[in-house]
């Protein structure tokens, strides 16, 4: 009762929550003008008794367009315990610029920071560019394609702290189906001085508008990466569904 209370309390309050499954879905939103469009978003779970569980959600995810250039702001923070012990806190910052060269042709700039606790990652910091082309767009559904590299540096708990440059390629797609839309991502992530070291992450979710600024969601992503920090697991799936409060 306590935490159905809680999930009433913040539809209620919060200014917005999180209302675009992932950073491509919020990018090929159509008609947008020229100004901020996004969501921030604060959760809050609470379970006492059979399970003592509390876990704590802040993100935010903004756009602003102005002219031929758009600018890209995501963060988040996650923190939650088990009967009294800490078994979550993460979080990420990323900002990107893209500028629209050409009709179907943009370069993008972009850094990012991130930390996760229980994946042994004390920080991990990196920079890099790239072109992103669209190779299809109307109403009913847009692909898009990257094409870029990075350069990372990571600090980890009691192994080695790499740094090393990696190829960035991408996909994204949108699709619109009545009052829903369906959006994925598949980014592929080597190392530029050793192939077999890479990154997949595939992301896929649907959101259906349910009133005109209140939405469902549910989405899947699946991680892999071939040289994780020493000790954590190679592959990482997870399934999340929520609310929103759109804008």
């Amino acid at each position: 009762m306590k935490s159905i209370s809680y999930i009433f309390f913040l539809l209620l309050f919060c200014h917005q929550s999180h209302a675009f499954l992932n950073i491509e879905s919020l990018r090929q939103q159509k008609a947008q003008k020229p100004g901020l469009l996004g969501s921030t978003g604060l959760r809050l779970n609470d379970q006492k008794g059979n399970v003592d569980k509390t876990l704590f959600q802040l993100n935010t995810l903004n756009r602003l367009s102005n002219g031929k250039s758009h600018y890209i702001f995501l963060g988040q923070y996650r923190y939650g315990k088990s009967f009294s012990q800490e078994d979550t806190r993460q979080g990420h910052l990323h900002l990107r610029y893209t500028r629209q060269s050409y009709e179907r042709l943009a370069s993008e700039y972009y850094i990012q920071s991130e930390f996760n606790k229980f994946e042994n990652l004390s920080l991990r910091v990196l920079g890099g560019a790239g072109l992103r082309l669209r190779l299809f767009a109307n109403d009913k559904a847009s692909l898009f394609t990257g094409l870029g590299a990075f350069y990372e540096k990571e600090d980890l708990e009691n192994d080695r702290d790499p740094e090393n440059p990696r190829g960035n390629l991408y996909l994204s797609s949108l699709i619109q189906i009545k009052n829903s839309q369906l959006s994925s991502t598949l980014y592929y992530q080597p190392n530029t001085e050793d192939f077999n070291d890479f990154r997949f992450r595939f992301n896929i979710g649907l959101e259906t508008l349910l009133m005109k600024n209140l939405s469902q969601s549910i989405e899947y992503t699946i991680r892999r990466d071939t040289r994780p920090p020493r000790g954590i697991l190679k592959t990482d799936a997870q399934l999340t569904a929520g609310i929103h409060i759109r804008y």
